[in-house]
């Protein structure tokens, strides 16, 4: 009797960590999946002039409009930098707070920066908010300000999944 009775918890035990959230099959929110569109956007648009394995990216924070949150920064740029380093023949990838210009820089070293922005702030329907965006990636040689190649992504955030600022979420009079 004793055996059953241990049978059935242990049974019950391994079915309750089975439903259990992980932390990898957790849902992401729209800044992450926004962060991995960018990065595959980044890795297969440009045409690149070197080979993938000697690439270097240089990946600064993505300057986002407040209207998204204090963290929408560090989710959308821990997407992106992911996405990039999981890629099949990967860059390498490093993260920078800032990445002037070089003028010795090597040939197959590019700077990556991001623009997140709210151009017209919160759209509110009956049943939700929506934060339009207009998403600018812009990538240049390690050695030169000037712009290689540039794409603007444009869309919509529901609110729900966003990190939002407390101005956000106070109600206008």
């Amino acid at each position: 009797m004793m055996r059953w009775i241990c049978v059935a918890l242990l049974t019950l035990l391994m079915a309750g960590c089975a439903g259990m959230d992980s932390d990898t099959a957790r849902h992401r929110t729209p800044l992450e999946n926004l962060g991995q569109t960018a990065a595959a956007d980044v890795l297969k648009a440009p045409p690149w002039p070197d080979g993938t394995d000697s690439r270097v990216i240089l990946v600064t924070p993505v300057q986002a409009d407040a209207d998204f949150g204090t963290r929408a920064d560090a989710r959308f740029n821990d997407a992106l930098t992911r996405r990039l380093l999981s890629a099949r023949q990967a860059p390498q990838v490093l993260s920078v707070s800032e990445a002037p210009a070089q003028p010795d820089a090597p040939a197959n070293q590019w700077r990556l920066s991001s623009r997140l922005q709210a151009p017209l702030g919160a759209i509110t329907l009956s049943d939700r908010k929506l934060y339009p965006y207009t998403l600018t990636l812009t990538l240049r040689r390690g050695d030169s300000d000037d712009i290689w190649w540039q794409k603007e992504i444009d869309g919509a955030l529901d609110a729900l999944g966003l990190p939002l600022s407390e101005a956000a979420m106070t109600p206008a009079p």
